[in-house]
């Protein structure tokens, strides 16, 4: 019953994760100095390498209390239950937030949306593609970067703490990164600091496949600190502040929502699955698998290249 249940939780983490991610970055974003709203949205998506981080390191901790067998047996599953205590505090926090300046305005004016998934459907579609497909190379890379690469390397033989070990360094270096990133998207724009990230992670690609494969530890943990302290964060950083630009107010909690959870649907949780299967296709070659993130790049970066430049301009106009 164990993977069943890990399984089934998953799916509902998922769904929460759709309802909240928009409503924390919005918090972020509208609050946000309009000569800062980069910076700002860059913080509440530290969450995907904090949590990458704490995940390994409670893991890499539990490794070593328990010898492998009641690792195996029992260990794994103590991450999972010390995860309760961030529940308990994003419940805590979540109660004692209130709304943003965007919606009280909203709700005064009397343009606040009965349904407003009818309202960006109908009449935002464009948005919505456009947000999507600037997810495809977020989510993407972030779950070949982090997910695949752990069972790529594994299975050629790394030792698995190392890795995890690469994982973490990568992930506390790439905090940074991120808010360096989004700081510098508020003085030279959005979309300069993105669409370089897209073609970098296309170029990126290659090279990072192949030091993976080389069978060298310490060439294969160059490559994963990279792809998380340097090439993921450029754009990981800005998703959420290029979505949020990207809506009217009334709509933007949903719409923002809405393109992020596709993107994130489409190609974001079955990337390790996709890159897996042409592995096995292609008989071990990378090369596919490069070329499947490269085309999620080139999604990515046309669809962010319809984007309207919004740095240091009002949100709300």
């Amino acid at each position: 019953m164990a993977p069943i249940l890990l399984t089934l939780l998953r799916l509902v983490q998922g769904l929460a994760l759709g309802g909240e991610w928009g409503g924390g970055l919005l918090l972020a974003v509208e609050y946000a100095p309009k000569n800062r709203r980069g910076f700002y949205g860059a913080v509440p998506q530290l969450g995907a390498l904090a949590g990458l981080a704490l995940g390994n390191i409670v893991t890499i901790a539990a490794r070593a209390v328990f010898p492998e067998e009641a690792f195996e047996s029992f260990g794994w599953r103590i991450p999972f239950l010390l995860s309760g205590v961030l529940l308990v505090t994003g419940l805590w926090i979540r109660a004692r937030i209130d709304e943003t300046p965007s919606f009280r305005k909203v709700r005064a004016e009397g343009t606040k949306q009965k349904l407003p998934i009818a309202t960006v459907l109908k009449h935002y579609w464009r948005e919505v593609l456009i947000s999507t497909g600037a997810k495809f190379v977020e989510t993407s890379t972030f779950f070949i970067f982090a997910t695949f690469s752990i069972s790529y390397t594994i299975g050629l033989g790394y030792d698995f703490g190392s890795i995890l070990a690469f994982i973490l360094v990568g992930s506390v270096l790439g905090i940074g990164s991120m808010l360096f990133y989004g700081g510098l998207s508020d003085r030279i724009g959005r979309k300069k600091v993105f669409l370089g990230g897209s073609v970098a992670v296309a170029i990126f690609i290659f090279p990072y496949l192949a030091m993976l494969s080389s069978g060298d530890l310490w060439l294969a943990g160059t490559a994963i600190i990279v792809s998380l302290a340097v090439i993921w964060p450029t754009y990981g950083s800005l998703i959420g502040t290029v979505l949020a630009e990207n809506f009217a107010p009334e709509i933007r909690y949903t719409g923002a929502s809405v393109g992020y959870q596709l993107g994130a649907a489409i190609v974001g949780g079955p990337a390790p699955l996709i890159a897996t299967a042409l592995l096995a296709a292609f008989m071990g070659s990378w090369v596919p698998v490069a070329i499947f993130v490269a085309l999620c790049a080139v999604v990515g970066f046309i669809s962010v290249a319809f984007v309207k430049v919004r740095h240091n301009e009002e949100l709300d106009v």
